[in-house]
């Protein structure tokens, strides 16, 4: 008879945790590309250009909403596991 691996089920508010961080990171991203748009569209209609600034604040916005997004998932882990924040068990072990 084969004997059938039960399966973890996930847990749910973990998910909920991690899909809601990943949500705020991308509604940050697309804010701040939103704001510096905007910001662009003030400028150009206050200097009477063409969309120069709108342009050119589109483009800030969205690195600037980029950068943020990595340091939160790439930079800020990196730096906490140099600490040894990362694994809750290693400061047991010592």
């Amino acid at each position: 008879m084969v004997e059938r691996r039960k399966k973890k089920k996930p847990d749910p508010h973990g998910l909920l945790a991690a899909a809601g961080q990943y949500l705020g990171l991308g509604l940050q991203w697309a804010a701040s590309t939103a704001l510096f748009l905007f910001l662009g569209l003030l400028v150009d209609r206050w200097l009477g250009t063409v969309p120069l600034f709108t342009i050119l604040g589109a483009f800030v916005g969205a690195g600037a909403g980029f950068f943020s997004m990595y340091r939160h998932l790439v930079i800020e882990p990196r730096e906490r596991e140099k600490r040894g924040e990362g694994d809750e068990t290693e400061g047991k072990a010592k």
